[in-house]
């Protein structure tokens, strides 16, 4: 195997950045996992942090950010989380991430084709479902999922490439040093040939070992770096994409909510109940604490019978409230300006802003499918923390967290919305409730009126520089010029 890697200069680490001058080892070791065809997974020794990448006076977030601990708490669960190169030569991982269209499906199957030497479209990421034993290696956020798994996932990659290498300079008694691996082929010096497929059952172990590895040199990225389209582009521009609502789950069908006119609102009773069961379409209705639930043949009747609910509700714990209330609220709350006020003729920055509430809902509104049944629960739905959401599932159904299952969904944008798992819990109470399947969407407009917003609040801003008032105390022929000079 060609060596493109730089000279192990120090003892095995797991680094995300192997640029000599900061005294870094590029020796890592993976593990093959025992199998009926190749598995690998990683080990981390520890994880960078921004102290060894930023040469900066001591300042907090030089020394350690928030990405610093989003690291540092992924690496213990990252060797549960693993390639398998199949029979057919293709690499299937499942990220524990949520694709959100940031593209991270793309980039991560990048890496992985980078590092195994496997032409990108061979290269299979899913999603993985809830895993409660992966901890904070499961959480999408704070734009962290590159600077998390691009080592995990390259050492992995690294690792499968170099057991099937192995493998391959066993059965031909050479050296591996003298074999190549392109677009997922094995190239002796003497012209023989395997594919990493026809390999794959043989680098398979019977039991899980360890072995060395090291990482390609930046200078031989021929994947990374390089521009490319999202491998799901075409899907997606064609509809073939499936995001939660495009699943086909048997006896899953359309369900929306009819909610409160107040903030956090609960149903008391519903007076047409019978009526809303015998409109078109309409299969079930119940009560749930968000609202009254209506599920039908289709959204078209969902909306219909929606407009119809004629309920009584109580208040919620905002009843009463509006904006100009809130306001003045905050107002009150604010705390004195440090900095006085100044005579009018000083120059002075003085300023208030408010920000009122507003939603930052994605392109795709809150979703989720959910099938509960006595003993197990199971929820489709684009969540970005799918341990916390199989938790909350879990909580709300009366299950334990081992009888709940969460499959992650591409999302159509997230903006934050998807950290919080709102629809997949109503979802599984809906489902409950009915007992039955549902496929729950929120109308676009229950996201503004009932969903999470950003929140009110206010800005001051007083400024006085140093010196300030000057161009007032200086001759009239001069205080236009530096007025003007000032404001610009």
């Amino acid at each position: 195997m060609a060596d493109h890697s730089e000279p192990v200069t120090g003892s095995a680490t797991a680094m995300s950045d192997n640029s000599p001058k900061r005294g870094l080892s590029r020796r890592h070791f993976g593990h093959v996992v025992a199998g009926s065809t190749l598995m690998v997974a990683v080990e981390l020794a520890r994880a960078e942090t921004s102290e060894a990448a930023i040469p900066s006076p001591p300042q907090i977030a030089s020394l350690f950010d928030l990405l610093d601990a989003q690291n540092l708490a992924a690496a213990p669960t990252s060797g549960l989380i693993a390639i398998v190169v199949k029979e057919d030569g293709t690499a299937t991982f499942a990220l524990p991430r949520t694709e959100v269209g940031q593209g991270i499906t793309t980039s991560t199957a990048m890496i992985i084709a980078e590092e195994l030497d496997l032409p990108v479209e061979r290269v299979h990421v899913t999603l993985a479902p809830a895993r409660q034993e992966l901890v904070f290696n499961q959480l999408t956020g704070g734009s962290s999922t590159t600077f998390t798994t691009f080592t995990p996932i390259r050492v992995a990659a690294a690792t499968a490439r170099t057991r099937l290498v192995n493998t391959a300079a066993a059965l031909w008694k050479v050296s591996p040093s003298t074999l190549t691996t392109k677009d997922g082929v094995i190239t002796a010096a003497d012209g023989r040939t395997v594919t990493y497929g026809a390999i794959a059952k043989a680098a398979a172990s019977a039991i899980t070992i360890t072995i060395p590895v090291r990482l390609k040199a930046r200078s031989s990225f021929g994947v990374i770096g390089k521009g490319r389209g999202r491998t799901d582009a075409r899907d997606i521009v064609t509809g073939a994409k499936d995001f939660a609502l495009d699943l086909s789950v048997p006896n899953a069908l359309p369900t929306m909510v009819a909610r409160p006119p107040t903030h956090k609102g609960v149903p008391v009773s519903v007076a047409n109940l019978a009526a809303l069961r015998a409109m078109p379409g309409v299969t079930d209705v119940v009560m749930i604490s968000t609202g009254v639930a209506i599920r039908a043949k289709t959204f078209g009747q969902c909306i219909d019978a929606v407009r119809a609910v004629d309920a009584q509700w109580s208040g919620g714990a905002v009843a009463g409230a509006n904006d100009a209330s809130v306001l003045a609220g905050i107002r009150k709350a604010e705390l004195p300006m440090v900095v006085p006020k100044v005579p009018i003729l000083t120059r002075t920055v003085d300023a208030n802003f408010t920000f009122m509430f507003r939603s930052s809902a994605a392109l795709e509104p809150n979703a989720a499918i959910a099938d509960v049944r006595a003993t197990s629960a199971t929820v489709w739905a684009g969540v970005k923390a799918p341990i916390v959401a199989q938790a909350e599932i879990a909580q709300a159904v009366g299950l334990p967290i081992s009888a709940v299952k969460v499959k992650v969904i591409t999302g159509g944008g997230s903006f934050g919305h998807k950290l919080f798992a709102d629809a997949a819990v109503e979802s599984a109470r809906i489902s409950k409730a009915m007992g039955k399947p549902v496929k729950l969407l929120w109308h676009r407009a229950d996201e503004p009126r009932q969903g999470r917003l950003h929140p009110m609040c206010t800005s001051r801003v007083r400024h006085r520089p140093r010196g300030a008032g000057a161009e007032f105390r200086a001759a009239p022929h001069q205080r236009q010029d530096r007025l003007r000079s000032w404001l610009r």
